[in-house]
Parts: structure tokens; sequence; C-alpha cells
């Protein structure tokens, strides 16, 4: 006589669930965060891997190669996505991305707070870690526009792009697909593509340029300058925070100064051209318009300075964050200038904040040597250069595709991997979660006092 061993799975998976549930909670924030990006990689490598994700010839390291990008959102591939995935396959490495770009906790508290009129000490702990958030932006309120400006942007963006498609002789449905599919990817900074080439054949396209760099700026510019503006659209606040005119200030400096560089060492690239690929560059978007092996090797040199930098905090990009970037810059000229206090745009930097941006790119800058250490350790047939452009794209999470990435040994390919995940939580919090941070009293309470989030 046959037993039923339904009953007995049953109570192993409870049994699971209950242990790991006890695991997380004993868990410090930095190290929930980081657990929460190596979960969705492992549920999304093993859906993966099923039989009708692909076209039979992407192996299981390819397969986690994928969806430690897609949940990273960073967009290098090992294999050609375009024409290595199934439909099904395209649609799981598209929810990896929408849940690498907003991130589990806080679509798992909008939820809760959905239901809730007020998060739990767990929830608020993580996100407070997860978000630098400046004084002047409520936790409730970042939530609420995280969520909602996401499925606004994305919504939008599919629709113009839904309708470019359509009028370029796409059936309804795959212009619908590939209107989401761009439109998420592109918002959440994540660089897939449902083309082989990424953008290359559609570089003439005035929409594709321009929608696609919007939703990308959108995204890596952070949602504190979007909760910024609906509080002053709903007369909260008076005026914008001093986090978010940092923000806009640099990015837009950035990108104007980058296109320019671009322009000048590359005379056959457009200004459109130019504009696009420093704003990928510089959003960690990871599209590209151009072959990148026809850029100057001083473009490529700006191109992963740019990723470098990456985003905003609280934004869909890599990188060290804009804002980390402006105290440095802040420091030097201060310095250079023999002013006693660091200053932007008139107002003194709190010195907290200038030790957290001197900190993170102090070990942005360590693992950055160090994944380029072991790739030419591991890679020693590949060209140097090369590596170095791999390593910053993966740490950056800025994701631009080059021939190098699919020449990658096992060895390597694993290492880009861990580059990509520790790029996606963060240097700084990788690092506070190697050792156990919890934090302290003082490091809790020096932010809520400052406007400015790094």
């Amino acid at each position: 006589m046959s037993t039923n061993p339904l009953p007995s799975l049953i109570r192993l998976l409870r049994t699971f669930l209950r242990k790991y549930a006890l695991f997380v909670l004993r868990l410090s924030p930095h190290q929930s965060i980081v657990q929460g990006i190596l979960l969705y990689t492992f549920v999304g490598w093993v859906i993966l891997s099923l039989p009708f994700m692909d076209n039979g010839h992407v192996s299981l390291l390819d397969n986690l190669f994928t969806a430690a990008s897609a949940a990273s959102t960073t967009g290098m591939t090992s294999v050609n996505f375009a024409q290595s995935y199934t439909f099904f396959g395209k649609l799981v490495v598209l929810l990896l991305v929408q849940a690498g770009g907003i991130g589990y906790m806080t679509m798992s508290s909008f939820i809760y707070l959905s239901f809730s009129r007020r998060l739990r000490h767990r929830h608020t702990e993580v996100l407070n870690t997860e978000f630098a958030l400046p004084r002047s932006v409520r936790l409730h309120d970042f939530l609420r526009a995280v969520v909602l400006f996401t499925g606004f942007v994305e919504t939008i963006g599919a629709v113009f792009l839904f309708n470019y498609f359509y009028r370029h002789g796409y059936g309804l449905f795959e212009a619908a697909w590939y209107g989401i599919f761009h439109s998420v990817s592109a918002f959440c900074t994540a660089g897939f593509s449902l083309f082989p080439d990424s953008m290359i054949q559609l570089a003439d396209s005035k929409t594709i340029n321009i929608v696609i760099s919007l939703l990308s700026l959108a995204g890596a510019m952070g949602f504190i300058v979007v909760t910024d503006l609906f509080n002053r659209l709903l007369r909260r606040t008076q005026e914008f925070s001093y986090t978010s005119k940092i923000i806009v200030v640099f990015t837009l400096g950035a990108l104007l100064m980058a296109s320019f560089i671009l322009l000048l060492t590359n005379p056959g690239l457009t200004p459109a051209a130019a504009l696009f690929q420093a704003t990928a560059a510089l959003t960690t978007a990871g599209f590209n318009t151009v072959p990148m092996a026809s850029l100057s090797a001083c473009s490529l040199l700006l191109v992963m300075a740019l990723m470098s930098v990456g985003g905003s905090p609280s934004g869909t990009g890599g990188g060290i964050k804009t804002t980390a970037a402006t105290c440095l810059l802040a420091i030097v000229s201060s310095h250079l200038l023999g002013r006693k206090h660091i200053t932007f745009l008139g107002r003194q930097i709190p010195l907290f904040r200038l030790y957290m941006a001197t900190s993170t790119s102090i070990f942005y800058g360590f693992m950055l040597f160090l994944t380029v250490f072991l790739l030419t350790w591991s890679e020693q047939s590949l060209p140097f250069f090369d590596l170095l452009f791999e390593a910053a794209a993966a740490l950056g999470t800025g994701g631009i595709d080059t021939p190098t990435t699919a020449l990658l040994s096992p060895v390597g390919k694993l290492i880009i991997i861990g580059a990509m995940l520790v790029g996606r939580v963060g240097v700084i919090t990788f690092g506070m979660a190697l050792l156990k941070h919890h934090g302290t009293d003082d490091a809790e309470e020096i932010p809520e006092r400052e406007d400015l989030a790094v």
C-alpha cells in the first residue's frame, strides 16, 4: 500500500520556513538587505534553469549570471539574452529587474502599510538602512512615492514605446511586450534589451533616445527628488531639500560635460548618441546606441568613471552616488580655495556626511581594485583594459555589454557575479554586513538632523 508523501513535504516546508524566518529576524539590517538580494537571485536562478526558460543552450552558470545581473539591475550577460531565452525566461528576468529596482523590502513594506497605519520596527530599521533619506523626507511618504511613481512612470514610458513599436510594424501583443519590457528595464536602469545589439539598430530613433534616456534619469536620480516634488505640489514643504538640489545640479552638469567630452574624443559621434551614452553610463542604465568598440580608449575611460559615480541615493542606479561625488568635489575645491568649512551651493556639508562619502569612495576603490586583481589572475589571456571595463561595469551595475563578458572563464563569471551583487547592495552596506554591524546611537541620530543623504 502506497502512502501519500504530500503531508510530509508540507510539514518539512513549514519547518524550513519557520527556521528561515527566525534566521532572518536575527540578521542585522545590513545583513537583511544582502540576504534579500541573494534570495531572489537564487529563486530567479532556479526558475531560469527550468527546461522551457531558454532555448537549450544556456548552462547553469550562465543562468546564475543572468539572474544575478537582473536582480542587481546590472544588465551584463554572458550569453546573448535576446536570442538565448524564451518568452517565459525573459518574463522572469523582467520580474527580477522590477524586484531589484524597487527592492523587496520596499514592496513588502508598502503592502504592509496599505493594511496598517504604522510600519513594524523591523521594516523601519531595514528601510532606513537601505535608503539614505534626508530629514525633510518622511518614510511613509517616501514608500508611497516609490511605488506610485514607479508604476506611473513605467506605464507612461510603456505607452510611448508601444506606440513607437506598433507604428513600426510590430503586432499588438509584440508591441505591448516590447514597450513594457524596455520601459521597466530603463527605469530600473537594468539595461536588458530584447534586441541582440542593445539599442544600436534604433540609434536614429528620436523616440527611443528621448524616452529611454528620460526613464533612466527618472529612476537613477532617485525617489528623494520625487518625494520632494510631491511634497511641493501638495504644499507640505516650501522648497526642495538640499539633497534634491545637489542631485539635480550634479546630474545635469555631469551629463553636459560628459556629452561634450564624448563628442570631442569621437569625431564621428552625433550629439544625440553622445548624450544617450553619457546618460546610460551615469545612470548605470547599460544601454548603448553605438558599438562600444567604436569608442576611443579615453571615451571608454570616461564611461567607466561615469558608471563608478552612478545614480543618486535611494534611486535605481549603482555607483558611489552623485551626492558622495559632490562631497568629494566640495572637499577638494574648499581645500584649494583655502576655506575652513566644506561647502556646496552656499551651504556647509555636515562632517558626518563627509565621512560617509569618503568612506564609500575609498572602499569602492578597494573593491574595484580587488575585482580587477581577481580578474587579471583568472583571465590572463584577456587584455587588462577590457577586464578593467568589465569590473567597473559590474561593480557600478553599469552593465554595458562588451564581447569580453562571453569570453570569461567560469571563475571569471563568478567574480563578476559577486561584483554585481555587491554593487547593488552598496559597498558600505556589504562591508557592514560582513562585520555584523547593527549601528550605534550616534550613527542613528545624526542623519535625522541633517538635510543631506549620501
